[in-house]
């Protein structure tokens, strides 16, 4: 008797652990609440739906050679995938699938996503960071005339679409220049006593041709400013193989990631830097948004001990240099003065207009690592609600259907028996749904028809038994040893169909995608759950009635 009540315990106390399982909770989500898209509290069952029972976005991602050619496209997009993979898993999104399509493609499908905007930039946004330091030696002021002749000879000055700086630009321009020449702080005043090779406060660099007339100088050698309206035609000269090639050797120009305005008048900044890194995002472990009053919205970053001792000596002899932050060749903020040396953290100013949910992805990203080759959106695809409506519609009358007739049979043809064992199909159903719940685990289209499935093989189970039960009760056996010797009998054949089926799907997990690993893992659940019930739960129940009914002479089976 006292094993009867362990039974019967364990069974109420799975039933109330998979009710709470199941119950719904409040979550705090990212949202849209008209326009906008908020986190806000709302209420959630727990049991996941897949892209096709809720909708969300497909993404067809290609590798953008349009900066050279791959050599070996289909290990770049191995090494690539591992970076979206960890991109998307922080992202948030419930059991996104990112897989290979041949040689060429990364397939990314996102549940549930309704901000495709923002999944894309994370998606492609290369993150490769860099602390390069600026350029002391005015190398851009030397080449200078050497630039404003390659232009010249390429036929480019006076056709581009900004032009060049007019008379009622320069008067904008001086005004710049006494901004920048006013707005020197402490740590500037403390730089120029080494830079000394800083001729005059902001001057523009206006004594040359179409390339110089360009450009101002900055508040510092090696920080120059270009009107937003000639960025487009500075950018095409940067980018003729000729200035290139005249570049200075160890320098690179980079832009900034931010504009000044000034009037009706913006400006970019751009940075002659040193191109050899002193140290890369590669020794990056962490990082981390944060709003502080000053520098506005900032992300914080720890770096490894073997790069923070590295970063530490490089900074260690770059005192009172001003060091850049580059990330995928966009200097980020205007480049700080290096104080003393820098060990395992620092900070990326993003500026005050830019939103934490930038900050927010950019420390994702940063997390996730540099992609080894650019990405760019081959095909894009928005997956309605409506789809996953009809799709839950559809499997939720299938298996009422399915369960429906399941329940017919087993009654009509093994009358008390078969009440017993619908019984313990309904606990089925519940214990199944709270291990797809307490797994994490989630129910797409698929996973619906591997649940319908399991429902089925979970009847064959009890089938089994009862057939055996009917035989040993024709042989003349009581009750109690019918019962027992049935379920005896029964069990090797039982044991042997669940396990093999289950490592057939453990299969199609370890090799499928997407929807056949959803199928899988419903399908492994369902077996799990029909072995207990068609073994411990039936069973148990013949126990109770056989105790209440005091050694039944007969059983309506």
């Amino acid at each position: 008797m006292s094993n009867l009540k362990y039974r019967v315990l364990l069974i109420v106390a799975l039933f109330a652990a998979s009710v709470w399982s199941l119950y719904p909770r409040k979550v705090i989500e990212r949202v849209k609440r008209g326009d906008q898209y908020v986190f806000d509290t709302v209420t959630r069952v727990p049991l996941k739906r897949g892209l096709d029972l809720q909708g969300g976005m497909h993404l067809a991602l290609e590798i953008n050679e349009a900066k050279g050619t791959v050599p070996d496209r289909s290990e770049a997009l191995d090494r690539a995938i591992k970076v979206v993979r960890t991109r998307i898993d922080e992202f948030g999104v419930a059991e996104p699938v990112v897989q290979k399509s041949g040689d060429s493609q990364i397939i990314v499908e996102l549940p549930g996503i309704d901000d495709p905007q923002r999944a894309m930039a994370v998606v492609q946004k290369s993150a490769f960071l860099e602390f390069q330091i600026t350029d002391k030696t005015q190398a851009l002021e030397k080449v200078l005339p050497r630039f404003d002749a390659i232009v010249k000879e390429s036929g480019l000055a006076g056709k581009s679409p900004a032009g060049v700086l007019g008379d009622t630009a320069r008067s904008a321009d001086k005004g710049l220049q006494g901004l920048l020449s006013s707005g020197k702080d402490s740590a500037r005043k403390d730089s120029a006593a080494k830079n000394d090779t800083t001729k005059k406060d902001s001057l523009a660099l206006t004594a040359g041709g179409a390339f110089s007339k360009l450009i101002q100088q900055g508040q510092f050698v090696g920080e120059y400013f270009v009107a937003e309206r000639d960025f487009a035609t500075l950018q095409s000269y940067l980018d003729l193989p000729a200035i290139q090639a005249a570049m200075p050797p160890g320098k690179v120009m980079r832009w900034g990631s931010d504009t000044v305005s000034l009037g009706a008048t913006a400006y970019r900044p751009i940075y002659m830097l040193d191109s050899r890194p002193i140290i890369t995002g590669e020794s990056l472990i962490g990082a981390k948004p944060n709003q502080v009053p000053i520098e506005g919205t900032v992300v914080e970053f720890t770096l490894s001990n073997e790069g923070g001792r590295r970063f530490r000596a490089e900074t260690a002899k770059h005192i009172r240099d001003y060091m850049a932050i580059v990330l995928d060749q966009r200097v980020m903020g205007r480049p700080p003065i290096i104080q003393s040396a820098i060990g395992t953290r620092g900070q990326i100013t993003m500026g005050q207009g830019r939103s934490l949910q930038d900050a927010q992805d950019l420390a994702l990203v940063l997390r996730a690592g540099a992609l080894p080759v650019p990405l760019k959106v081959a095909d894009y695809r928005n997956i309605g609600a409506s789809l996953g409506a009809d799709s839950i519609r559809n499997g939720i009358r299938a298996l009422l259907i399915a369960v429906g007739l399941v329940v017919l049979i087993l009654i009509v043809y093994y009358r008390f028996s078969g009440v017993l064992a619908v019984v313990a199909l309904g606990l089925y159903v519940l214990y199944t749904m709270a291990m797809l719940a307490y797994f994490n685990a989630v129910l797409t289209l698929p996973g619906l028809a591997g649940f319908v499935l399991s429902v089925g093989i979970a009847v064959d189970a009890n089938v089994l038994i009862f057939e055996r039960i009917r035989e040993e009760l024709d042989r003349g056996k009581t009750v109690r040893t019918a019962i027992d010797e049935g379920f005896r009998h029964a069990l090797t054949a039982i044991v042997d169909t669940s396990v093999t089926t289950i490592l057939t799907a453990a299969v199609l997990y370890q090799y499928g995608t997407g929807p056949v690993q959803g199928f899988a893992v419903t399908l492994i659940a369902g077996i799990v759950a029909s072995l207990f019930t068609a073994i411990f739960v039936v069973r148990t129940f013949y126990l109770l009635w056989l105790s209440r009914s005091r050694g039944a002479q007969t059983l309506s089976i």
